[in-house]
């Protein structure tokens, strides 16, 4: 999905972990002003509250989108099958401009990752809109 974005020579293949994770946030945080101003924070779809279910989903499409950029950074990053890649501090060149981005994006993607699962969990504790 993001492979086809990801796979030109762009800033994008950096900030795609950090851009997916501020999208997330904001879905989340908006989502569960709209049920408190709204009155459904406690409504429940098949015995689950409707915001732990809603941020849940929000979660895995968050989630699998930034596992999918780090894939692509991590193998942008290792090249073409070499054993062990080269510090991303090379030279001057295009290849190790392109190495650089692609850790970069690994860096990033990783970071976007574990703020993702970190911002979620406040979903499951509060029950309140207080």
């Amino acid at each position: 999905m993001l492979l086809q974005a990801i796979e030109r020579d762009s800033l994008f293949s950096v900030i795609a972990g950090p851009l997916i994770w501020s999208v997330h946030f904001l879905s989340i945080y908006v989502f569960t002003a709209i049920a408190c101003a709204h009155g459904f924070f406690h409504d429940e779809i098949l015995g689950i509250r409707t915001v732990p279910l809603v941020g849940s989903a929000f979660s895995l499409i968050a989630l699998a989108l930034i596992a999918d950029a780090l894939y692509v950074s991590w193998r942008r990053w290792r090249g073409d099958g070499e054993q062990e890649p080269p510090p991303p501090q090379g030279g001057n060149d295009p290849a190790s401009r392109r190495r650089f981005m692609a850790y970069s994006g690994l860096l990033l993607s990783g970071i976007a990752l574990i703020a993702t699962v970190w911002q979620t969990l406040p979903v499951y504790f509060f029950a309140s809109c207080r």
